[in-house]
């Protein structure tokens, strides 16, 4: 049953909402009709859970009364982006986007932003993860969140108590002597087992993301933002690209590039082992850093793997947790034909039924500060929430560029072409360069 406070929350939302777009001219006065029929006001949406998934989401939602007529169109994340961009380009797109922050942030001025006077930033900071904040622009926001995706620690539980190991790491120290343990070498110094992935880049899922949380860990943001005001007296959000700042990208990458050294004891990986989700699937790999997404997977391909998931380390006992997230969000497009049912839709959802559902169904944390505080009775899910609630993210200005930096980056180190502070150096620049291009 819902709380009287989450009830009030969305009654007053939505008569807030609803008098915004009137008074901006997105809905006709005289039009008629209530919020509850813009609600139910046939609109698209594309996003990137199933069918399947969404269509009980849906179910969900209108037991409890919450009614849509939303057809929604499954879209493969690799390729969401050209297909959103193709299709406004022909005026087909879709009315709502259900993305990732780092599609919503690249593609910024395809969306319509909802303002503060709409949605005060601050109920938007008191409703939402911290990590959600990344949306949050001068005077609006420019999405609703509804669920998030943490990168965790997978563990697989027979490996380290071969090794007599009985937790999994809790500090990137502790990671770094377990390769002494748990790898495994044959007579010609090949890797048979790792302890961990680490130091690699093209056999490493994620590994843009994990060096992330390592420089996140350090109090480095990668890109700052502050909120600045022009000459002309114009309010903005002021990117700046600071990687290079202090010693907390160089600290990171330094321990990221160690694990690939077969000089060192920590080396666990090299460029002749699987993917690492594979190689963790096939028993061969002791830690994996994943999406929680990633959990349904690992069980689907491997049913006997006998493992578990912990947050990722931090750098020391007592030291900051943090780990990067995506945040799922729902945007409005610009050349939408419904914009002001598209709006009401994406309140409803955010701060409805809809957003506790989609977390239930994906089995993902909800990016909604009072679900969050209610984690579900099964212990595995336990993790993802408690990763929510300390995740962190950065404004990534175009995710597939910045994948390759980051390879750069790590890349030059490895191969000796390029000290820490050069590498990191040039990394900045570049990141630099994106931001200009915006």
């Amino acid at each position: 049953m819902k709380s009287f406070q989450t009830i009030l929350l969305i009654v007053f939302g939505f008569i807030i909402v609803l008098a915004v777009l009137i008074f901006s001219g997105v809905v006709s006065i005289g039009r008629g009709g209530s919020v509850e029929k813009l609600v139910q006001s046939p609109v698209t949406l594309w996003g990137t859970m199933s069918s399947q998934e969404f269509k009980r989401v849906n179910d969900i939602a209108t037991m409890a009364g919450d009614t849509f007529s939303i057809t929604y169109v499954e879209k493969n994340r690799n390729t969401l982006e050209a297909e959103l961009i193709n299709a406004l380009a022909s005026d087909k797109g879709p009315d709502l986007l259900l993305a990732p922050q780092t599609l919503l942030i690249k593609q910024r001025d395809k969306f319509l932003p909802l303002s503060y006077t709409a949605i005060p930033e601050r109920l938007y900071r008191d409703s939402f993860a911290e990590v959600t904040e990344i949306l949050l622009e001068t005077d609006n926001t420019l999405a609703l969140p509804l669920y998030t995706d943490p990168i965790v620690m997978y563990w697989n539980r027979d490996m380290f108590s071969r090794a007599g190991e009985i937790k999994p790491p809790v500090t990137w120290l502790e990671v770094q002597v377990l390769p002494s343990k748990l790898t495994q070498l044959d007579e010609k110094g090949n890797i048979k087992e790792s302890a961990v992935a680490l130091g690699g880049i093209n056999n490493i899922a994620h590994f843009k993301e994990i060096l992330a949380s390592q420089i996140l860990q350090t109090g480095n943001e990668i890109i700052s933002r502050s909120r600045d005001i022009t000459p002309a007296g114009t309010a903005i959000i002021n990117r700046q690209a600071i990687l290079a700042n202090d010693d907390g990208a160089e600290s990171a990458l330094r321990y990221y590039v160690q694990f690939t050294d077969p000089a060192l004891k920590k080396y666990s990986w090299n460029s002749a082992m699987a993917n690492s989700l594979d190689e963790f699937i096939n028993g061969r790999l002791a830690i994996y850093f994943g999406f929680v997404s990633e959990l349904a997977v690992v069980k689907i391909r491997n049913p006997h793997l006998n493992f578990d998931i912990a947050e990722i380390p931090r750098i020391q006992i007592g030291g900051r947790r943090t780990t990067y997230a995506d945040v799922y969000s729902l945007a409005v497009l610009k050349n939408s034909s419904s914009i002001e049912a598209s709006f009401a839709v994406a309140y409803k959802m955010a701060f409805g039924v809809s957003a506790g559902a989609m977390a239930t169904v994906n089995n993902l944390p909800p990016a909604r500060r009072d679900l969050l505080a209610k984690p579900p009775a099964d212990p595995l899910l336990a993790v993802p929430y408690s990763s929510a609630i300390i995740a962190r993210t950065w404004d990534d200005p175009d995710s597939n560029a910045t994948r390759g930096i980051f390879a750069d980056m790590i890349e030059s180190v490895t191969i000796g072409r390029s000290d820490l502070r050069s590498a990191v150096s040039n990394a900045e620049t570049r990141i630099a360069g994106l931001l200009k291009k915006q």
